[in-house]
């Protein structure tokens, strides 16, 4: 299956299931648009404490939606509830200026992420029921989310990278000519 062809809509009933899942989507398209993603790899500290904020969030919303018993609601209970994940995410590769800058596959892996881990719960047995989760739907859950935070963890061990040659925003600048240009003078 094709990444885009993640976002759709998709059949639910469970509407406390529905809230987490827009919120999981809406996790990954802000690490999408982290102002990390101008970098051509790794997170910035912000980014790092946003993301582990929001695995947090989610954990503890797959724990509390787990540990409810499901409603019995057979008089009033809607059977209509479908998630809509049909925007696609905006992936980060212009500047401010238009400029082309190179892919960050560390937010795009992380908006990735999201966005399966969504899907995930979006297509689960649990979202025919009138609420609550079945527990392989929640070890699923916090299995996707455990990834997600190691993830994190692997991205703060490295650093960002030094690459001068590889790294330059697109072919929309132009070499300056040492002779031609002289580098602007430091201010003091």
């Amino acid at each position: 299956m094709a990444f885009n062809d993640l976002f759709k809509v998709y059949p639910n009933r469970n509407s406390e299931l529905r809230t987490l899942v827009k919120t999981m989507v809406e996790f990954g398209r802000t690490i999408a648009k982290e102002p990390s993603a101008a970098h051509s790899n790794g997170l910035d500290e912000h980014a790092l404490r946003r993301q582990r904020s929001y695995v947090d969030h989610a954990t503890q919303t797959v724990e509390a939606l787990a540990q409810r018993p499901i409603p019995d609601n057979p008089h009033t209970h809607p059977t209509d509830l479908p998630v809509d994940l049909t925007l696609p995410f905006v992936t980060f590769v212009t500047d401010v200026n238009g400029n082309n800058v190179p892919l960050n596959e560390s937010t795009q892996l992380l908006a990735e992420k999201w966005m399966i881990t969504a899907v995930e719960l979006a297509k689960s047995q649990s979202s025919a029921m009138a609420g609550s989760m079945v527990s392989f739907d929640y070890e699923r859950a916090i299995n996707n989310l455990n990834v997600v935070s190691k993830m994190l963890d692997e991205m703060e061990a490295r650093p960002f990278l030094d690459l001068p040659e590889t790294s330059e925003p697109g072919s929309g600048y132009q070499v300056r000519s040492s002779t031609n240009n002289p580098p602007p003078r430091a201010q003091r």
